[in-house]
């Protein structure tokens, strides 16, 4: 796949966890588990479903027949280094199985092969859908993606426009500046930076309306908290202050950013 495609997984694999997470309550206060969700996450990841009685199983193979099985149920315990009629059996022991000593103690204790259940479990599986992503990148998948913000920006599709610079966002771990902040209708994005007076700073700071497709740029380091800065922003969005870069202008300058970015080897 290419980079543009492997970040589009990455931000669907944010978006999955993040719900699934949030069904799976707190610990000793547990919700009903977001199973369809859950399922998506998993079918991105290493895990394959194995139905096995009246349980839903998630396999991912380590060694010949042993590895770890997630059951799909609403604590969603996950078991190591075991196999699939160990879990079977502890988790939907029949009759005759329950007469032997041995198996009665597997079926009534599991610490010895249990890993994590509940949210830590969820963080697993999105770890390990994780690690098949590829971010390595030439300058061609850059290019493609700063041509296809361009080309949306030029039609006026600002659907299109959020999806490219979703893209960049990701890829450059920028993060939305705080709403208290935002001017309009603009969403602001931008590196985040923590002084030591612990005031929130960001730049270089992108900001885009869907209503107008207008987006600029400042690319100075800017309080939030900072009234003189907030006017900054405001004067920039409503036009009143000269942008460092606006429209075609401000996907160029992604692009080269992005380009700074250290080159993975190996996810």
């Amino acid at each position: 796949m290419s980079l543009k495609e492997n970040l589009k997984k990455k931000i669907l694999l944010d978006s999955l966890s993040r719900t699934v997470l949030q069904s799976t309550g707190l610990p000793g206060r547990p919700r009903k588990v977001d199973k369809e969700n859950m399922r998506r996450l998993l079918s991105l990841s290493p895990f394959v479903l194995e139905k096995q009685r009246d349980l839903e199983l998630y396999f991912r193979e380590l060694e010949p027949d042993i590895g770890e099985i997630l059951v799909l149920d609403n604590e969603l315990p996950l078991y190591g280094k075991t196999t699939l009629d160990d879990v079977t059996l502890r988790k939907s022991p029949e009759l005759k199985e329950m007469i032997s000593i041995r198996n009665i103690i597997k079926i009534l204790s599991d610490s010895d092969v249990l890993m994590c259940k509940g949210r830590d479990a969820v963080r697993h599986v999105y770890d390990r859908a994780l690690d098949l992503l590829d971010f390595r990148f030439e300058e061609g998948d850059l290019e493609e993606m700063a041509s296809d913000g361009i080309d949306a920006l030029a039609r006026g599709d600002s659907e299109a426009v959020m999806e490219a610079l979703d893209l960049f966002i990701e890829f450059m771990g920028y993060e939305p500046v705080p709403a208290a902040a935002l001017v309009n209708d603009y969403v602001m994005f931008g590196s985040h930076h923590e002084a030591e007076d612990e005031r929130e700073s960001f730049g270089p700071i992108i900001m885009y309306n869907d209503r107008t497709n207008i987006i600029r740029l400042i690319k100075a380091t800017v309080s939030v908290d900072d009234p003189l800065a907030a006017e900054t922003l405001a004067g920039v969005a409503l036009g009143e202050i000269e942008p460092d870069a606006e429209g075609y202008e401000v996907f160029r300058f992604l692009k080269q950013e992005a380009l700074k970015k250290e080159r993975p080897t190996v996810h």
